[in-house]
């Protein structure tokens, strides 16, 4: 009996530790909401109906057929929606009456729905399925987290980042070293002006071209993340260091010929200009340009000259990070959703290795987030491609649902006129400043009223 009780008591000691062991080192349970089965049919919130189904929705039924997606709009076409109410007011109604499963967000969506409470936290799903988030591009996946406090509510297959694009050949002829990753706009700029050197006569080469001066001061702004509202949105900042900076460097680009803009007084239809510089550059009439990843595909297939690329021009400040690379569609689960399970599996095939291969293939303006799937036609740019990372700053601001659109076309106009006085000597960058914010706050208060 005594051999007996002892055997017992050694195959539950035995038992007790391959117990501990297993919980020590296996899987932790599934959260209740991601176990079991879905019920075979997703709401799925996306701006425009034709295109999901083209770019995910085809590829994700292929691999999944029991599940039915339904895809909805953030308004109803038939009932139309107030004028009064916001982008993200809108989205906001939607949720209430649609109840999808899964959001495809832009970066002010995920931020203001993360803040409320309005997403799923994915935290433990990646964990529990051993999720790969290191094949992300850098930064990303730290971004994504910041803005959701700390949790990860969503992921993006997609980036978007821009690029600067240069003709070896038209630098090789003219003796100029080719400009480098992490340039800061000063030093692009003082390069770009090298292909004019004070030439006169009417074959006046320039390094760069844009539609409008307030194109130019956009980027380099946009560079130094310099606010041009309050933080609720009612006054125009502009009188700061960071903004005279700015507004020097771009005046001086076009006062030395660096880059060429369209005078305030002459008409065009919007992006014209751009597109003239595209057609240039890829005919060999222009050094360099700057554009997304697509662009690469149209040099490829129209031109036979010997191009390279680096990184967008940077804020010496903040030499790894870029206002130019951001996530396009993030991919979040609803807080309410009554199916998490197939929602899951949605967001982690849009996230997936075979996703981020077919994004590389498609020849659009968006990059695989994924490092791992250079697109054709840029493996000449691979180590440029995904070194610099999403700025952090947040995007979602209170100031911007005080912003109508109407303001921003009469301020570019503004902006053009007050740098065209500081080219043409008639007027100090502060003077010039000082006045375009006046007028500017006028122009946002009558936008204002007239919304």
């Amino acid at each position: 009996m005594r051999r007996t009780g002892k055997r017992k008591a050694a195959v539950l000691l035995l038992l007790s530790i391959v117990l501990l062991i297993s919980g020590c080192f296996g899987n932790k349970p599934v959260p209740d909401e991601l176990s079991g089965e879905g019920n075979g049919k997703l709401k799925v919130y996306y701006p425009y109906v034709e295109d999901f189904h083209i770019k995910y929705g085809q590829l994700f039924n292929s691999q999944y057929p029991d599940i039915e997606i339904e895809v909805i709009q953030s308004w109803d076409e038939g009932e139309g929606e107030p004028n009064e109410l916001s982008p993200l007011e809108k989205l906001q109604r939607m949720i209430e009456r649609q109840k999808p499963d899964v959001l495809v967000l832009n970066l002010d969506e995920y931020d203001q729905l993360s803040s409320m409470g309005k997403l799923y936290d994915l935290e433990s799903a990646f964990k529990q399925e051993q999720f790969d988030l290191d094949g992300y591009a850098p930064g990303l996946i730290d971004m994504l987290r910041e803005r959701g406090n700390g949790s990860l509510f969503g992921l993006a297959p997609t980036l978007r980042a821009s690029f600067l694009y240069y003709n070896a050949d038209m630098f090789k002829d003219m003796h100029i070293d080719p400009p480098v990753d992490k340039m800061p706009w000063k030093e692009l700029f003082e390069l770009a002006a090298r292909f004019h050197n004070g030439r006169t006569d009417e074959d006046t080469s320039y390094g760069l071209m844009d539609n409008e001066a307030s194109d130019v001061l956009r980027g380099v702004a946009a560079a130094m993340n310099l606010q041009l509202f309050d933080a609720e949105g009612k006054q125009v900042m502009l009188q700061s260091e960071g903004w005279k900076q700015a507004f020097q460097l771009t005046a001086d680009a076009i006062r030395n010929k660096a880059v060429s803009v369209r005078p305030p007084q002459q008409d065009g239809e919007p992006g014209s200009r751009y597109i003239l510089a595209m057609n240039k550059f890829v005919n060999g009439e222009l050094p360099m340009i700057i554009n997304d990843s697509s662009f690469a595909a149209h040099i490829g297939g129209s031109s036979k000259m010997n191009w390279g690329m680096v990184t967008a021009p940077i804020d010496p400040a903040r030499v790894d990070e870029s206002a130019s690379t951001y996530a396009t569609q993030i991919f979040a689960i609803a807080a309410d959703s009554t199916n998490k399970r197939d929602a899951w599996e949605l967001v982690k095939f849009m996230n997936g290795a075979a996703m981020a291969k077919v994004i590389s293939r498609n020849g659009r303006s968006e990059l695989p987030a994924r490092t791992g799937y250079i697109p054709r036609g840029l493996e000449r740019g691979a180590e440029s491609i995904y070194m610099l990372k999403p700025a952090k700053h947040r995007a979602n601001e209170p100031w911007k649902k005080n912003i109508p659109e109407s303001f921003y076309e009469a301020y570019s106009s503004l902006v053009n006129e007050a740098l065209q006085s500081v080219t043409d000597n008639e007027q100090s960058v502060d003077e010039a400043l000082a006045e375009l914010q006046q007028k500017a706050q006028v122009e946002l208060e009558l936008a204002r009223r007239n919304r």
